[in-house]
């Protein structure tokens, strides 16, 4: 593939937990964008609103874009025991779509799939004609990808552009004691979702979300994935994207809040797994 149709690479800045500072987030991921291997940020809108526009205002000075919004993702009864309060709380923080569509109108907006199930989401949606949206699949498997696929054709039947964003390990996740022998399987029905189109010809799902993260209960293990594996998934899926997000999670703490030392350790392992995704052609 050319570099000019090589698709977006945005990071998320999950990877400074929900208490972190722009700060700390040019300290892990300032270089990527210098040397253009980043495009732009999926920032997680996270309250309150001085916290927001100074990351926002922070990474524009610094010549980084926020492109799009991570919206709170609904579905939290759908997840096991400890995702439920995890993501009950980290919600709880997060503004929601009424709020970012009045105030940021010129950013995208995403979110997960029962969350814009719910009608009066669905409202604000309609009512505001958002610049794009963006549906993550939410439930492990087919299943999720099956459930914003239907979303996806009702908001695009209304009018609104709406594209699919497939969040990898929400697929794999059941897989992932098998991940050494059933990849090549796993990334074939992958391609095939990418590649399938609605009754206009167009695709549902243009992003992905490349969880790369050290918390492992939401991320891809990446660490025992072979080079080979990788290179598959580059060959399959990356020609046929518009957006690669790489979702960054830490491990216990650093969901909410990065030690200097935790962030030191971050940006080394950062740096490891980035040179392997150039490697690998994930990155081109």
């Amino acid at each position: 593939m050319s570099k000019q149709n090589r698709p977006q690479y945005f990071v998320s800045t999950d990877s400074i937990g929900f208490l972190g500072s722009p700060k700390q987030f040019l300290y892990l991921w300032q270089e990527y964008f210098d040397n253009k291997t980043l495009d732009g940020v999926e920032a997680i809108a996270f309250k309150p609103l001085s916290r927001l526009d100074k990351l926002i205002t922070t990474l524009k000075n610094n010549n980084i874009p926020i492109l799009s919004f991570h919206g709170k993702t609904g579905g939290e009864n759908k997840l096991n025991f400890s995702g439920r309060i995890i993501m009950t709380i980290v919600n709880f923080f997060i503004y929601n779509a009424a709020f970012l569509l009045k105030n940021f109108p010129k950013i995208e907006f995403l979110s997960h799939t029962p969350y814009f199930e719910k009608k009066s989401i669905e409202e604000i949606i309609l009512k505001n004609n958002p610049k794009k949206i963006w549906i993550e699949n939410h439930l492990y498997g087919k299943q999720g990808v099956e459930e914003a696929i239907k979303q996806i054709n009702i908001y695009r039947k209304n009018g609104i552009d709406a594209s699919g964003m497939l969040d990898i390990f929400h697929y794999i996740a059941h897989s992932v004691d098998t991940l050494q022998t059933n990849w090549s399987n796993l990334v074939l029905e992958l391609e095939s979702f990418i590649l399938l189109e609605d009754q206009n010809g167009k695709q549902f799902f243009n992003g992905i979300h490349f969880p790369i993260g050290s918390r492992l209960d939401d991320s891809l293990p990446i660490d025992n994935m072979t080079d080979q594996m990788l290179k598959l998934f580059a060959q399959k899926i990356i020609p046929n994207i518009e957006r690669v997000v790489f979702e960054n999670q830490q491990e216990n703490l650093g969901l909410f809040f990065s030690t200097d030392k935790m962030l030191s350790e971050q940006k080394t392992r950062n740096i490891r797994i980035i040179e392997r995704l150039k490697k690998t052609e994930i990155i081109i």
